[in-house]
């Protein structure tokens, strides 16, 4: 019972949790090979999930949420739809973002399953555009029904703040058709942003009003989130945003993370998302750790210039996050790495293979970070055992 590493060569690694009571959940990270064309590497790296599904006793009746990375949206995305993953991603929610994957082929894969013995769950899948890219799926459960959007770019004239307050006015209205709130059972938030060192601010001051309108304050709680640079295949989205909530939950089942003592509030310097989310269930507890790069505690950027330095220190706040709930990072069920200069990927890994377990789902992605300085961030979700009077996971 509790966490299990798992990985078949030397392109898939993969985490499970399980309990006596609660369903099971399976992430799986996959990395293409680099092979001579990308409809080869589409056929490894399908070949990789179908392997990867059969060991673990998967299927697509199990499939929640998948994400692609892809080195050129531009170019690779029609291939890709014309797939055979594409095909079974399908069966889920499924995002596809332009970062390009540091090591291996040209695209890798996030995914998430659920399962629960020989019981299918009730899945509705939904799309929101003509050409289905805009996306979601709910996943109902005994207790709590899972609820992901994906792919939702942003529509309307190429003006950062507009397009945001566009993804996130149609996330909660998709939320408040299902009986939920933005508010009251949205977790975790993606938000991508073409040319970040431009277009973040008006990002950030657009999302700011949007969650104060909406009861989202320092006094109340935010949404545990990564702002990112990210691209969509439409040239005038600016913004592309991936969402995920839980139906079903009492408030306190949502725990704000801090580690004051390493990190400031993000409001302290006018950012508003959560450090990290807590969501406790009856026996475990999901830790949803957002972005976190190399601040301190006045919110400062700390060794600029310095990648190395900047990746210990980045590690160090998710750790204390962590410690703060009684976790550490052997508790990661995956993690995502974001580097801003795909020259540093060397001095990066070094770091990461010395500080994080061997074990661990890691993708290694090139991307911008919110603010120029900062050359590396980290993200991911923990999980761990959790004894309470709430009902089990799913």
């Amino acid at each position: 019972m509790g966490n299990d590493f798992h990985s078949i060569g030397e392109h898939v690694k993969g985490s499970s949790f399980r309990t006596s009571e609660g369903a099971d959940e399976f992430y799986l990270m996959i990395n293409s090979s680099e092979e001579s064309t990308f409809s080869g590497e589409l056929d490894h790296l399908f070949d990789s999930y179908m392997t990867a599904m059969d060991n673990y006793g998967l299927s697509e009746d199990t499939l929640v949420f998948s994400r692609f990375y892809i080195s050129d949206i531009a170019n690779q995305k029609k291939k890709l739809r014309e797939s055979k993953i594409f095909a079974v991603s399908q069966k889920g929610a499924v995002s596809t973002i332009q970062q390009c994957p540091v090591k291996n082929g040209s695209l890798s894969l996030l995914v998430y399953h659920v399962k629960k013995d020989n019981i299918i769950f009730k899945k509705e899948l939904f799309t929101y555009d003509d050409e289905n890219r805009r996306n979601g799926a709910i996943i109902h459960g005994k207790h709590y029904d899972l609820f992901w959007i994906a792919n939702f770019y942003g529509i309307g004239p190429p003006d950062t703040y507009c397009q945001t307050t566009e993804v996130f006015q149609s996330f909660n209205d998709i939320l408040n058709n299902k009986g939920m709130t933005l508010f009251d059972n949205a977790m975790r938030t993606w938000v991508y942003v073409r040319d970040i060192d431009n277009n973040y601010n008006d990002m950030i001051e657009s999302r700011k009003a949007f969650f104060k309108d909406h009861g989202l304050t320092p006094e109340t709680r935010y949404i545990a989130s990564t702002g990112i640079e990210g691209f969509s295949k439409e040239v005038n989205s600016l913004v592309a945003l991936d969402g995920y909530a839980v139906n079903n939950l009492e408030k306190e089942q949502i725990v704000r993370m801090e580690a004051l003592n390493h990190l400031s509030p993000t409001i302290d310097y006018g950012v508003t998302f959560e450090r990290g989310t807590r969501v406790r269930f009856g026996d475990r507890s999901h830790l949803h750790i957002s972005g976190t790069a190399s601040i301190d505690i006045t919110g400062k950027v700390m060794y600029i210039s310095d990648v190395k330095k900047q990746t210990l220190r980045t590690i160090e706040n998710i750790r204390a996050l962590l410690a703060s709930q009684g976790a550490d990072l052997g508790n990661m069920a995956y993690i995502i790495a974001y580097i801003r200069n795909i020259k540093d990927g060397n001095r990066v890994r070094e770091v990461l293979e010395s500080e994080i377990p061997g074990e661990v789902p890691v993708v290694f992605l090139e991307s911008s970070v919110c603010r120029p300085d900062w050359l590396f961030e980290l993200e991911g979700v923990a999980i761990i055992p959790d004894s309470n009077d709430f009902p089990a996971f799913f």
